[in-house]
């Protein structure tokens, strides 16, 4: 079925809601067809745009954007291939058309990962009266510096809370005082379960639960639609920190719409290593390198 050899010039009407009737015709009548919804659309004139100047079938971005919700699953679909053949959208299509749009989503998505930093929060604090945007409440040099490589180095950033588990920089607290040494051996009554499987039995649990949960909302809002984004997560935290979140499957279990590298860098760079004065001074030089 559809075996045209030349770039996809399907024949579009618009439909009642939006929706559009795609369809492929010959000579003899029409030779393929089918309905794309109207909430399908966007990525339809996605795929339609990068395949505009290679050979497959007129029917075929339509056929796969039924099947799949973005350009990842697109290709993932593509390349799920079965005796020379991928099953999609009704339709097997061969191995060259597959690789063709395979090779035309690579091309296009050959860019810089988005940069997300997530840096831990401070224990020192002004003492406000009244709830204040979350990157003002911290203080003090080390703060300062996490601070600034979030913003200078990260396309977006967070803050890793033993109180209020992800925050914006942005968003408005109020004064606390918790690490999560405060939360380990609380009972606590919950039917959630860990990334590990584990149940969530204490106040540390429920503690990188809600961190797991923070971080997976974090990486589909920036990284997703119709376009994911590969991601770079750069994890700016404390042994403190990082120990009970990875004991709890957290890091390991995350994942984002696309591609997702995790670095811990200050256990993984070696001039980040060696305490805070090591950790601020590496921090301090990559903010001046972002800034050039």
């Amino acid at each position: 079925m559809n075996d045209s050899s030349h770039v996809p010039r399907p024949r579009e009407h618009e439909l009642p809601g939006g929706d559009l009737a795609v369809s492929s015709h010959w000579v003899h009548g029409v030779r393929d067809a089918t309905v794309v919804t109207a909430e399908d659309r966007p990525l339809y004139r996605l795929l339609m745009d990068l395949l505009a100047d290679v050979q497959v079938p007129d029917c075929m971005p339509a056929r796969l954007v039924s099947d799949c919700e973005d350009l990842v699953d697109v290709k993932r679909a593509v390349e799920n291939l079965d005796r020379g053949r991928a099953d999609v959208g009704g339709v097997g299509w061969g191995m060259g058309y597959c690789y063709t749009v395979r090779d035309a989503i690579e091309e296009y998505r050959d860019r810089e990962p988005l940069t997300l930093v997530a840096v831990g929060c401070s224990g020192s604090k002004y003492e406000v009266d009244d709830p204040v945007p979350a990157a003002g409440l911290y203080r003090g040099a080390y703060w300062s510096c996490k601070r600034e490589y979030g913003l200078t180095i990260g396309d977006d950033r967070r803050i890793i809370s033993a109180q209020h588990a992800l925050l914006r920089f942005d968003e408005e607290i109020a004064y606390y005082e918790r690490t999560p040494e405060d939360l380990e051996g609380i009972p606590v009554h919950s039917s959630e379960r860990l990334p590990n499987g584990e149940d969530v039995n204490t106040f540390l649990d429920q503690w990188a639960f809600s961190v797991y949960e923070g971080l997976t909302r974090w990486l589909r809002a920036a990284a997703g639609g119709i376009d994911p984004r590969d991601v770079s997560l750069e994890v700016l935290l404390g042994r403190n920190y990082r120990n009970p979140l990875e004991e709890q499957g957290v890091f390991d279990r995350l994942r984002g719409p696309a591609d997702l590298e995790i670095s811990f860098l200050f256990q993984e760079v070696p001039e980040a290593q060696g305490g805070n004065g090591n950790q601020m001074g590496w921090m301090a030089d990559e903010v001046e390198k972002g800034s050039v």
